[in-house]
Order: C-alpha cells, then structure tokens, then sequence
C-alpha cells in the first residue's frame, strides 16, 4: 500500500505543480502578471482599492463618480475590504495583480479538486483545471475586460465546488461549512457569478443520492444566504429585489459565431472537444449529466441574440451574452473532466479506451495551452489584450491631453466617453459626472438628460446651460466621433465656453465652462414641490429644468408622500405646489393646507386625472367629465399659438383627457377647449390656484412639443433671472460627510445624488430634512440666521440588521449535525 501511497500523492503534487505553472506560464505570456494591469475595467477596480484603503471606514460614498454614489450599494465589495491593507502597503496596481492571481490560482484548484473528488480521478482534475486555464475565454474578463471581482468570484466558486463534492461523499461538518463560506464569498465579490456557483451547486445537492437530499440542499441555501446577507439584502431593500435592478432589459446584443466554441481566442481547441471525448470514452453519469446540461444552458445565453430570443427573457444587466463564453469554457472544463475520470476509473471501460482517452485529451489540453496565448496577442480586435496605460491607448493619450485641477472638489468634469472616465478617478481626487451612466448608479435617466443636453444635436441652449449648473460641471470633452461633435460649432459660438486642449493626434477637446456653478450652492431660490409619482415629477422636472429652473432661479423638489403630508418648510418656500391627482391623502387636510399656501403666494397646479364629480370650492371649476377629444378646438391668450399643439391623439385614437364642466365663481379659463375650461385659474390671497385638465402635461412631454411646454411653464408663475446665492463655504471632511456654512439663506442646494441614507444636522443640533431636488440631486431647507450644515452618508436598517444574519450563518456551520446518508 505504501508505495501506490507514494504514486498517488505523486501525482496529486504533480497536479498542483501543473495547475500554478499554468496560471504563472499563460499570465506571463499575456502580461497579466507584468506592468500595469490589463483590461479596460483595470483602473477602475483599482480607484475602488485606492479609495477604500484611504478612507476606510469612511468609504461608503463614492462622491467622485456620477453625481455621487453609493460605492457598494449593488457591488459587493468583499474583495476591496480583503485586499484593502495590500493597496494601502504596495498600491492598488499591485493589489489588483494579487487578486488576478488568487482568482486564478482558486479557479484550477477548484476545477482539479471538484472533479478529482467526484470520480476519483487525478488525471480528470488535472485535464478539466488545465483545459480551464488554457481556455483564452477564462483570461478574457481579466486582460481585456479588466473585471477582476467576476473572475475572483468564479475562482472562490470553484472551490466551493470541490468542498461540495467533499461534502456530498462524507457529509462531513467541516466541507459543508466550507461549501457555504466559499459560495457566500463567491456571492459578496460578484453578485452574479456567485449566484451561479449556489445555483449550480444547489441542483447538485438535489440531485444526488440519498433521502435527505432536499434537507441538504434546504440548509446550504438557508447558510449561505445568511453567511452572503450583507451582499444581498441592502440591494433588495433599496430596489425591492434583484429583478428590478437587473434583469428585464431591452437591448440590442452582438451576435455570436459559431466558431467561438472552438476558436483558440475564445473557448478554445480542448474543451468542448474534451466533453465529447470523455463522453465516447466512458459514457455519461450523474455528475457528467449535470455539467452537460449546465453548459447546455450557457451556451443558449451565448447565441441567445443569435436565436432572436427577446433580451428581456434572459438578459442580466451587465452580463453580456459574448461575454459568457467565460462561463462556458469553465463549465465545459468540468464537464470534460469528469467525463475523462469517469472513462478512468468505471469498471468495465477497456484500457486501451481509458489511456487512448488520456493522451488524446493531454494532447489538446498542451495544444490548447500553446494555440491560446499565442492567437490571443495576435488579435487585433476583440478579444485582446488591454493595455490602458499603452502610449497608444486612447486612455493614456486622454490622459496625456487633459488639464485637470484634480484637487478641486467643487466643480466635476464631465468626459465624453468611457476611455477618459474609466481612469479620471484614480488620478485625480476631483469628481466626475461619469460616463457610465447606465449602470450602477442611482438616477441614470437624469445622467443621460445631461450627457443629451452636452453632446446630442440639436444644440438647445437653455438644456445645456442647465445640465452644467445643475451637475456643478467646469469642464467637459468631446472625442473626435460623430456621437459627440455634432454641437462643435455651437461650443464655438458660446462664449461661456473656452477650448482649452486639443489632443495630438486629434482625438479629443477640452472645453472649460467660465464661471462655473460649485457643488454646494446656500441659496433663496424659491421651490417648486411635485407631489406626485417618479413619472410626475420627471415630466414637471424636465420641463421646468429646461426652461426656467436653476439653483439660483427655481428649484423643483419631489415629495414622495401624500400632499397631506407635505412639509409645511416646502410649503411656504414655494413657488408653486404641483399635485397629481389621487395623492392628496386626507384631501380635506390637504387642501386646507393648499390654500393657506396660495394665500401666502404660492401657484397652487391641481394634474387633474379622470372625471371628477363635484370638485370642492378650493379650485376653478365646479367638476370635470372625461372627453374623447379628437381634434382641438382651442381658445387661449392671444400670444398663445394653439394651432401649433400637437395633435391629440393616442395612438390610432382619440385624445382621452378630462375637461372642465363650468367656471367656479371668481375662476377664468385660461384655455378653453369646446367653450368649457381645459385650464382654469383662480386668485386667492397673493396666490392663485389652477386646474390644468387634457392631460395637458403628458401630451406636452410626449409629443416634445415646445409651445404647450412653454404654456405649462408659463403656469409656474414667473421666475426671477437670479435670486441671490452665498459666495459657498463648504469642506468635504470625507467622502461620507460635508460641512456647509450657511446662513441669510433659506436652504442649502447640493449637486450630489439623493439617497435616503442622506442625513443633514444644523448646527445647533437639529436635524434637518434632505429633499430629492433638481435631477435626482438635493435641498436641504435652512433657518435664515448664520450656522453651518452637516451632510452625512449614514447606515439603514438594512446595513445592521444584516450581522445578526451572518451571525446565525456561522452557528448554523459550527453546529454539530449528523452525517449525511447516500
């Protein structure tokens, strides 16, 4: 026994020796482990391991990308806390290199350990790590893509795998305590893949051998759910689920070749190859069937655009479909494997069938190794390797061209593209309205209105001035492609704008906004409250913002409550009060209160939905009838172009709108649709109340058309040019809290995201609301007299109640158990 001992641990130490060769050979070979670190995505994780080693605990505010966001809201961020200390002591650049080879070291062993344990055979492992390795697919996402948590993520799941295996042959305490810390783990470094690993391990339980199989799979779910909490509930909780942040989506997708499966670029020559082989050679079993159908799966993700299936069916925001061949080279290796070690050690299976089996399968795994690093960095196109620190990358010639005052905190710069905002942040401490707007942050609508308002033609001059004010930008550029330069001579033309850098060669321009509007801005705007839905006070928003509002002149703020509710300090600081119908709450409590702010001289806008019976004496008109309207017949101001309303029509159909039935006394119409009152306004006190029927809101927004936009504002009421603003005296302490000197001034305008977890302290100690304002950005009501305001990012329940959670997971894994049975 003692020798065949000897032979065994041979070769398992073989094994071993072979998987880290590859990871050090083929990195080498792709430079992943030299230089600066590859892939598009590198600088990026490499600002989050910076910015939590600087500021850690105080970290959880990433103020320089977006207007703000939170930094790991919806991004787990269990690998930058791990590798925090490495940054902090070498740099993040070393850090993120430590991650990349951790990640891969764990995704061979994992591989050779889950299969090795499951069919007992060595050879299986080594084949289904190296043939994982030496799939281009799996170093993709780290030398071109740069996400290095995704592959860290994978790599833990693997090993999550093998302790899996381990536990389903023993069930043994200690495997199934590591099969839940590791896929918990997988989980809070990548969301997505770790929900893969769990779900692919949990079918696994289920599908083996033994009446407790649904016990098993019941209590690994119920761990690792509590162990991974931190990673998952505060997403819930802030979005209401997963579903709403990330799947449902309807967008176009690149199709995918046939020829990836085999191309050496991409899946490579060996694995899908090693599937049909070891299946030849030694037939199917559970755990082969399982990976079958597992890579089965993912590859219908891969060619799903190819197959025309509707995005929304499958696609996980950020997941693209070509991008998944990662996740199909991983499962094939497993597959192949276990099919190998199957054929190795199944009784009945010849000899000459077993070793024919192995030498062809070592031979393409070596042929794989070779064709794969070397087709890699011949590739001139995607996939390749990612050099972002490269003279000729387009990042390092922005990087080369850009004139930045990269410790202003005051003012952002807005880059055109991702090139330039992917780096901006680890170099410069200055924050950036961030090019990604469509991910991972919190108000992406509002980011794509500023970025439209900047570079999409036509030039409208009041949205661009606007979207600069409100976003606190001081500098913007423009990349030498159509999607941007289409407003190049407007730039010229406007004399706020100065062109103050030109790339060589000419790819980029930076202009410098004069006089540009700081982030924390004391003002005495007046306000306009929205009491309404998201949808509602997006359409006031929009059009009050491209018009008439500022930070300086009118501030829109959405009220999320009743109308019941609304803060008296919103009240009597408004301009005008714009209520959807059907959110009054108690209406008698809310329309006493509205007139009293109409009193005090407020424009009261009642967004009249549907027929209402009888209306109380508070508004214009006595009730309201809902109308087919199938062609206007308008009667208004003399200055008032109705002829240029759009048509009303919805669809193929008539316009269905509520219409006015007669004038309450003291009401006037100010249009009239068929003689009976579509608009109506009443004076009251230094006031007015208006009730605006015809859906006239909607129609304006959804027909863009600017003379029943400029009809609507008019309604606001007139706006000053500019209400005095303080000269700002404001200190970022730290990401997480602000400091603002007030006073004289009736509230305090910040150009970054509103989150609830936002908080705000006079400084008499009192606590003062933080109000959703402008787009998607905040106001916070003052006293007049002098005093300072404290902003602070804070914790919700949610961030606490999670560590009693992970608490149970860890008992439930130390608890002794009974061994599992089959």
């Amino acid at each position: 026994m003692r020798p065949r001992s000897a032979r065994a641990l041979l070769g398992e130490g073989a094994a071993v020796v072979a998987i880290f060769a590859a990871v050090a050979a083929v990195g080498v070979a792709l430079g992943a482990w030299t230089g600066f670190p590859k892939g598009t995505d590198a600088y990026a994780h490499m600002t989050r391991l910076r910015f939590v080693a600087e500021y850690f605990p105080r970290h959880e505010w990433l103020y320089g990308w977006s207007a703000g966001m939170p930094t790991f809201e919806t991004y787990p961020e269990l690998p930058y806390i791990v590798a925090a200390p490495l940054a902090k002591a070498f740099g993040a650049p070393v850090a993120l290199d430590v991650l990349a080879v951790v990640a891969m070291a764990c995704l061979g062993i994992g591989l050779y350990g889950t299969v090795r344990t499951a069919t007992g055979s060595a050879l299986g492992g080594a084949v289904a790590a190296l043939a994982g390795l030496g799939s281009m697919a799996t170093w993709t996402w780290i030398v071109d893509g740069g996400v290095y948590a995704r592959v860290l993520a994978a790599g833990l799941g693997a090993c999550a795998a093998w302790a899996a295996a381990r536990w389903f042959g023993t069930g043994g305490r200690v495997a199934f305590a590591a099969t839940a810390v590791l896929l918990a783990s997988a989980i809070a470094s990548h969301q997505f893949v770790g929900a893969v690993f769990a779900l692919g391990i949990g079918l696994a339980a289920l599908a083996h051998r033994g009446p407790d199989r649904v016990r098993r799979a019941a209590l690994l779910a119920v761990t690792t759910f509590l162990l991974a909490s931190p990673a998952i509930l505060p997403a819930i909780v802030r979005y209401g689920g997963f579903a709403g942040a990330f799947l449902g989506l309807e967008r176009p997708h690149l199709l995918s070749p046939l020829s990836v499966t085999v191309d050496p670029r991409h899946v490579g020559v060996a694995v899908i190859p090693l599937v049909l082989l070891g299946l030849v050679a030694g037939g199917i079993s559970r755990a082969v069937a399982l990976f079958v159908v597992a890579l089965a799966l993912w590859t219908a993700y891969l060619f799903a655009p190819n197959l025309g299936i509707p995005s929304h069916l499958y696609y996980v925001n950020g997941i693209e479909p070509f991008s998944v061949t990662f996740l199909v080279a991983l499962v094939g290796a497993f597959a192949g494997g276990a099919a190998l070690g199957v054929a190795r050690t199944r009784a009945g299976v010849s000899r000459w069938r077993r070793d024919g089996a192995a030498a062809v399968a070592l031979a393409l795994v070596g042929l794989n190794l070779w064709l794969g690093p070397t087709a890699f960095l011949a590739s001139p196109t995607y996939p390749k390797v990612e050099d972002t620190s490269a003279r000729a990358s387009f990042e390092d010639l922005a990087l080369r061209t850009f004139r930045v005052d990269g410790r202003d905190l005051a003012h952002r710069f807005l880059p055109a593209t991702a090139s330039e905002a992917v780096w901006f942040s680890y170099w410069y401490r200055k924050p950036q309205l961030r090019d990604y707007y469509s991910q991972g942050v919190i108000h992406p609508d509002w980011l794509a209105w500023a970025n439209a308002a900047v570079y999409t033609p036509p030039f409208r001059e009041g949205r661009f001035h606007a979207a600069l004010d409100w976003f606190a930008v001081d500098g913007f550029s423009v990349f030498d492609e159509p999607s941007f330069t289409g407003n190049l001579a407007s730039f010229a033309a406007d004399r706020s704008l100065a062109l103050v850098a030109t790339s060589e060669p000419p790819a980029y321009r930076q202009y410098a906004v004069r006089d540009a509007s700081p982030i924390w801005r004391p003002t005495n705007a007046p306000l306009l409250v929205v009491v309404g839905d998201r949808d509602e006070y997006d359409r006031v928003a929009r059009m009050a913002l491209e018009r008439v509002a500022r930070p300086s002149t009118l501030i829109p703020i959405w009220w999320q409550d009743t109308a019941d509710r609304l803060p008296s300090e919103l009240g009597q600081r408004a301009q005008a009060i714009f209520v959807e119908d059907g959110r009054f709450g108690d209406r008698q409590a809310a329309e006493r209160a509205l007139a009293s702010y109409a009193d005090g001289g407020a424009r009261v806008l009642l967004d009249a939905r549907g027929a209402a019976p009888t209306l109380s004496e508070l508004w214009p008109v006595e009730a309201a009838t809902d109308e087919a309207i199938d062609a206007w017949r308008l009667r208004g101001p003399d200055d008032l172009r109705v002829d240029e309303f759009a048509p009303p029509r919805y669809g193929d159909g008539p316009w269905g709108a509520p219409v006015g039935t007669a004038l309450r006394a003291g009401g006037r119409a100010v249009l009239a649709q068929d003689g009976r009152p579509l608009v109506a306004e009443r004076a009251t006190g230094r006031g007015a109340v208006v009730w605006l029927g015809g859906n006239l809101l909607y129609h304006a927004l959804a027909y863009a058309n600017d003379v029943e936009q400029g009809f609507l504002a008019g309604l606001l009421g007139p706006v000053a040019a500019s209400v005095d603003t303080r000269a700002v005296d404001a200190t970022r302490l730290d990401p997480e809290r602000v400091v603002v000197r007030g006073g004289r001034t009736r509230g305090v305008f910040v150009s970054e995201s509103y989150h609830p977890k936002w908080t705000a302290r006079w400084s008499d100690g009192s606590s003062r609301a933080v109000y959703y304002a402008g787009p998607g950005l905040m106001y916070v009501a003052i006293p007049s007299n002098d005093g300072t305001l404290t902003l602070e990012f804070g914790r919700g329940p949610a961030d606490y109640a999670v560590w009693p959670l992970v608490l149970l997971g860890v008992l439930i894994c130390a608890w002794p158990r009974r061994r599992a049975t089959g």
